[in-house]
C-alpha cells in the first residue's frame, strides 16, 4: 500500500494531483498530514497515525511538513526524502547547495532579520549595482509564482520587502530575454519524462497558476544535462526542474520536489501519475 500525504488544512478537492494518483491505482490511500501526531518514544521522534490505518509500504509526500516527513521516513521509504523536500522548498537553500556547481540565476539573499525589515541603503546600493532595475524579489518559500515580485526602483523594492515581512527573501536580476517564459522539465528517477515551455504574455512570471499557457518542447543536450544534474545533486526521486534561456546559455531557476504536474500532463499527454506510481512500486517490491 502506498500512502499519499497531502496538506490537511486544504480540502481534498483542492488536491487534484493527489486525486489523479489515487484514481490510477487501488493500491493507494490519500491521507491528510493532520492524521498524524509527533511523539517522543524510545530515544527518537515518531509519527503516530491517529486514524489507525494500515502501515504503508511507501509514502508519496505531497506536503512540506518537514518534521512529519523526517519522522515517517524512519519507518518506510519516503518519496521525496525529507531533506530534499526541505532543500527544494527554500530557494536560498537551493542556491547555497547548487550554485557552486551549476549555472544558476544570480541570487543575493536579503540580510537575516527577525521581523519586517527594509534592507539598509548600503546593501541596496550593492544589489542595485549588481542587478540594476527592474529587479526580481522573491520570498524564499512559496509556490505557484506567489510572493514573486518585480521592483522597478528602490521605492518599490522597499515596499516589497515590507510586504514580505519577517520571512526570508532574495534578490535576482530580471532576465529580459526570458520574461514570462521558462521551461519545466519533469524527471522521475534518472529519466527525463518530458519538458514543457510555459509562456505568459501578460506577466513576467511563467507559472501556469499565473495564467501561462504550456506546450511540449524538446530540450537541447545542454538543457538535459543541467536538469539531470540539478535533480541528482539535490537527491530527488522525482522533480520539476525550472530552466530559463539567457544570453549566457540555460540557467537553473529552481527545483520542485512536490510540484503540481497536471498542466504538464495535459500539455504533453504523458501519464505522469502512472509513471510515478510505477517508479515507487518498483522500489518496494
Amino acid at each position: 500500500m502506498i500512502h499519499i500525504i497531502y496538506h490537511g488544512y486544504f480540502s481534498f478537492a483542492i488536491h487534484k494531483v493527489v486525486q489523479d494518483l489515487v484514481s490510477k491505482s487501488t493500491n493507494t490511500l490519500a491521507k491528510p498530514h493532520t492524521d498524524y501526531v509527533l511523539l517522543a518514544e524510545k530515544e527518537t521522534i515518531v509519527a503516530r497515525d491517529m486514524k489507525g490505518d494500515p502501515a504503508p509500504d511507501a509514502i508519496l509526500f505531497f506536503d512540506k511538513d518537514i518534521r512529519l516527513a523526517r519522522a515517517l521516513e524512519k519507518t518506510c521509504p519516503l518519496f521525496n526524502p525529507a531533506k530534499t523536500i526541505a532543500l527544494a522548498d527554500d530557494k536560498i537553500a537551493t542556491y547555497d547547495a547548487l550554485a557552486p556547481f551549476l549555472p544558476m540565476i544570480d541570487t543575493i539573499p536579503a540580510p537575516f532579520h527577525y521581523r519586517p525589515q527594509v534592507p539598509k541603503d548600503d546593501f541596496l546600493d550593492y544589489v542595485e549595482a549588481r542587478f540594476g532595475y527592474p529587479m526580481v524579489i522573491k520570498a524564499a518559500k512559496g509556490s505557484f509564482g506567489e510572493q514573486v515580485y518585480l521592483a522597478k526602483n528602490r521605492g518599490e523594492a522597499k515596499e516589497i520587502a515590507e510586504k514580505i515581512g519577517a520571512a526570508d527573501y532574495l534578490f535576482q536580476p530580471f532576465i529580459a530575454e526570458s520574461a514570462g517564459v521558462d521551461k519545466r522539465v519533469l524527471v522521475i528517477g534518472d529519466e527525463i519524462v518530458g519538458a514543457i515551455e510555459r509562456r505568459n504574455d501578460h506577466d513576467f512570471r511563467a507559472n501556469i497558476a499565473a495564467g501561462s499557457t504550456a506546450r511540449p518542447i524538446r530540450l537541447t543536450e545542454e538543457e538535459k544535462s543541467l536538469a539531470l544534474a540539478a535533480h541528482k545533486k539535490a537527491g530527488l526521486a522525482f522533480s520539476g526542474i525550472d530552466l530559463i534561456d539567457s544570453n549566457r546559455g540555460p540557467l537553473l531557476v529552481e527545483i520542485n520536489s512536490n510540484m503540481s504536474y497536471l498542466g504538464f500532463q495535459e500539455a504533453t499527454g504523458i501519464n505522469v501519475s502512472k509513471k510515478l506510481l510505477a517508479y515507487v512500486e518498483a522500489r518496494i517490491r
